[in-house]
């Protein structure tokens, strides 16, 4: 059975990168005009001469079959392409705007992933009690509510109002001096970008995890364990959370591939200029060889972190007591 969802597993990522290598490659040749202009922006001042150069150059007076088989073989070797607006190949941008977008993607993944599992756990096992119907309703409407519009909330108020945090960037105009006060200043341009990636990503973890919990709560183990008077804390840590381990672990799977994708929106507001910046211009500037490799990281991370929450799950094994019923 284990090997069985193994193959699956890594078939299904298997399949889902064929595609992705596919629409990588096709969607710039379907978009309509010349593919060199797309490219270095512009064709124009450009001789024949110079224009069936460059057309050679870059390889697009091959047959498709060949470019392919080009784009497969950069790929396997590394090579993400030139970008001919930032003057400079693609890997090197990349390395230069990944880490700010994982500044705040990475902090965001952890927080959100323990509150929705502290909170949903404490909910579900107290279901329809106050707590589950306060917190349930915030959740709700929390998660019906708009990333920026939550962001323009958040720096209405803390940065605008208060003056408690800077509006956005990672660093002051003005570094502070010694490693302590400029670390100390980076935490404090992180609040409100990680903040709002949290409040956006929360809810449907949150969810997810109280009805695992609730269903858990139900289970003749758990009825057992209450009867023997253990207290709360140690029902849900050493007798829920185990049997909520694998939705768990496969949500912090998912979660960490859309937290990564939905930080352009964050990163636009707060101007952090990092992927999602990055994403924004090229699809201003038809900068495709930024755009391709920008969309191959995105959706490698979601396929790879996938991957490896279903082997974790698949180590630690079946659910114990009633959780199959999860």
């Amino acid at each position: 059975m284990i090997r069985k969802k193994l193959t699956g597993s890594i078939a299904f990522s298997i399949v889902a990168l064929t595609l992705i290598l596919l629409v990588n490659f096709f969607l710039p040749r379907l978009m309509p005009g010349d593919p060199l202009a797309f490219l270095i922006g512009s064709d124009e001042g450009i001789s024949e001469e110079e224009y069936n150069e460059y057309y050679h150059a870059m390889g697009l007076d091959k047959p498709i079959g060949e470019q392919f088989a080009d784009y497969l073989d950069n790929l396997f070797h590394g090579r993400l392409g030139y970008s001919y607006h930032h003057g400079r190949d693609v890997g090197e941008v990349l390395k230069e705007k990944l880490p700010r977008t994982l500044l705040i993607a990475f902090p965001a993944w952890i927080i959100s992933a323990l509150i929705a599992l502290l909170l949903g756990i404490y909910a579900g096992y107290r279901r329809r009690g106050l707590f589950d119907r306060l917190t349930s309703g915030a959740m709700v409407v929390a998660d019906t509510a708009p990333t920026f519009l939550m962001a323009m909330l958040l720096l209405i108020v803390f940065a605008y109002e208060l003056n408690w945090l800077p509006f956005g960037a990672l660093n002051s105009a003005i570094a502070p001096e010694g490693a302590l006060s400029a670390f100390a200043d980076r935490l404090r341009h992180l609040v409100l970008p990680v903040l709002t990636i949290v409040l956006a990503s929360t809810p449907k973890k949150y969810l997810l995890m109280r009805s695992a919990a609730a269903k858990a709560a139900d289970e003749k183990y758990i009825v057992y364990a209450r009867a023997r008077g253990l207290s709360t804390p140690a029902v849900l840590f050493r007798h829920v959370f185990p049997n909520v381990g694998q939705p768990f672990i496969a949500m912090l799977g998912t979660g960490f591939g859309k937290i990564l994708s939905g930080s352009i929106v964050v990163e636009m507001i707060f101007s952090i200029d990092g992927m999602g910046t990055l994403v924004s211009r090229a699809i201003t500037d038809l900068d495709y060889p930024v755009l391709q490799a920008a969309f191959m990281i995105i959706a490698l991370s979601v396929i790879a972190s996938n991957l490896i929450a279903d082997l974790i799950c698949l180590l630690i094994g079946p659910r114990q007591g009633g959780a199959e019923s999860l």
